[in-house]
């Protein structure tokens, strides 16, 4: 028996609907662990004009003076806060499933409303095969092509999302980030450190040190440490000691390679490194100054956040002139930092 149009599109929104909302984007595949680490603490965006607003405090303005006796006090008028503008994106993607393809896999596509006609069980079974692979093969590409351009500086189109390496970036005293133009707003810097020696004795952990606490000292220590393989195997070469005096008449073993898949077991200040497998895409896709692959940043994820609306699921109506199945998605998002020099970033020579 043939599906009628109506119901083969009900039935690809539904198998879409499935994978993009019953596997949720924050419990996806660990080889993205930048977007699964801001999905974890995402935060909902109602709708907005043209930009998310974020209120900062560029200054304490204080007034503190001693005093003695009649000495008098001045006073003076604060002006505190300033407002970072960040534009929200679209995301989009789709795809579409000729009715021909769907023919060639035993479904016969007809003109008709919804319980028009009704499939054999055998022809069920294979529909929901079909639209299961072109539904799984979507959701992972989407979500990878997300996250690579939350990695980006937003320049690789008119309306490309503004991503870390202009949130956090390796020329902090230049570029204009949420409306404000760091050449002047010393305090919308993020820190950063440049060609570290990895291979001069404690040149990698002075450096990382050094960072941390610039970190420290403007909102507190980073929850999240994200690297680039180059950087990795300096850290683990000429930073790390394995020390190990329990039990220390017993035979022991050491394994170099410690972690699994982007869990390097590698820490700092007790918070992991963790591994990020797209910094080889990214060199590859921008060949830029300073390699993706030789960085590390520290992320205060208190100060940066991810605003979305939430997928939202769409099915066109086909055009006139072809018989297919058409399937497409929204996202509006946008990343949003509300303090700069509470991250770092670095890279080795």
């Amino acid at each position: 028996m043939p599906i009628s149009s109506e119901d083969l599109q009900i039935a690809g929104k539904t198998s879409l609907d499935d994978f993009l909302r019953n596997q949720p984007v924050d419990q996806i595949a660990v080889d993205v662990p930048l977007f699964r680490k801001l999905m974890s603490k995402r935060k909902p965006f109602l709708g907005a004009k043209q930009n998310i607003v974020a209120q900062i405090r560029k200054s304490h303005d204080s007034n503190f003076a001693w005093a003695y006796g009649e000495e008098p006090v001045a006073f003076n008028k604060r002006n505190t806060i300033e407002q970072a503008a960040f534009p929200w994106r679209r995301a989009v993607d789709g795809f579409y499933i000729a009715h021909d393809t769907l023919f060639s896999n035993g479904i016969k596509v007809r003109e008709g409303e919804r319980g028009a006609y009704k499939l054999e069980s055998s022809e069920r079974v294979q529909l929901t095969n079909l639209l299961n692979e072109q539904m799984d093969a979507f959701r992972t590409g989407f979500t990878e092509k997300l996250s690579l351009e939350l990695h980006r500086d937003g320049t690789s189109s008119e309306d490309a999302v503004t991503g870390l390496d202009a949130l956090v970036s390796m020329t902090p005293e230049t570029g204009v980030v949420g409306g404000i133009d760091r050449a002047t707003a010393t305090y919308w810097r993020n820190n950063a450190e440049k060609s570290i020696a990895a291979t001069t004795a404690g040149a990698l952990a002075t450096a990382m040190e050094k960072q941390w606490r610039n970190c420290i000292r403007n909102g507190g220590s980073p929850d999240f440490i994200l690297a680039g393989s180059d950087f990795i195997d300096a850290y683990r070469q000429y930073a790390v000691m394995v020390t190990n005096n329990a039990d220390a008449g017993k035979v022991k073993t050491v394994d170099a390679g410690v972690g699994s898949g982007t869990s390097t077991g590698l820490y700092f200040k007790g918070v992991e490194i963790v591994w990020d497998p797209q910094f080889e895409q990214l060199d590859a896709l921008e060949s830029p100054e300073v390699s993706w692959e030789k960085r590390c940043y520290f992320i205060n994820t208190k100060y940066i956040e991810l605003h979305d609306d939430t997928i939202d699921i769409v099915s066109p109506t086909r055009p006139y002139n072809i018989l297919a199945l058409y399937q497409m998605v929204n996202l509006r998002l946008a990343l949003v930092m509300k303090r700069a020099n509470a991250h770092a970033v670095l890279s080795i020579a």
